[in-house]
């Protein structure tokens, strides 16, 4: 039997996640930070919860995020 902290990790050592909670990305939104993120098992992604930057207590799930550079 696996238990949920298996199954995390297992989840993590096979599909790492792109971004790491707080780092500065750009979105179809605007740029923001990552403020969490879930695996999805059907479809083998990370969704993504953004807060964009300037808002605080606002968040915005999204997909498709990337490197934003300075």
């Amino acid at each position: 039997m696996i238990n949920n902290k298996e199954l995390f990790e297992k989840i993590l050592s096979e599909n790492p996640p792109t971004f790491s909670f707080g780092q500065k990305v750009k979105t179809n939104m605007g740029i923001g930070y990552v403020v969490g993120y879930v695996f999805n098992e059907r479809l083998k992604n990370w969704k993504y919860t953004i807060r964009p930057h300037g808002l605080n207590n606002y968040y915005v799930d999204v997909t498709s995020i990337e490197n934003f550079v300075e």
